[in-house]
């Protein structure tokens, strides 16, 4: 089991704009982008801000999702990529 915690970066609110999330950063950082978030992965962003591992946040996301395990860690695992490239993990 990895043990490794993922966690976003501080700096970043989530706001509901016409039905759509965005993860818009609060600092006044010029690298710093907003990112658009489907309902699946706002749910991820949030748990990623208490910091979890992959197992938990694959766990969390099954529980809500109802989808199988295999499904749920393909694409956190996907998600997670993107944030990593997009340096957004701490």
């Amino acid at each position: 089991m990895d043990d490794f915690i993922y966690s976003v970066k501080d700096g970043y609110i989530i706001r509901e704009i016409a039905g759509e999330y965005f993860a818009v950063p609060v600092t006044s950082d010029n690298s710093a982008h907003i990112i658009i978030l489907n309902p699946v992965s706002k749910f991820i962003w949030e748990q990623l801000t208490e910091g979890k591992t992959f197992d938990e946040l694959a766990c969390t996301v099954v529980n809500e999702y109802e989808i199988p395990v295999e499904q749920a860690k393909e694409d956190l695992q996907d998600f997670l990529t993107e944030l990593k490239n997009a340096d957004l993990l701490k």
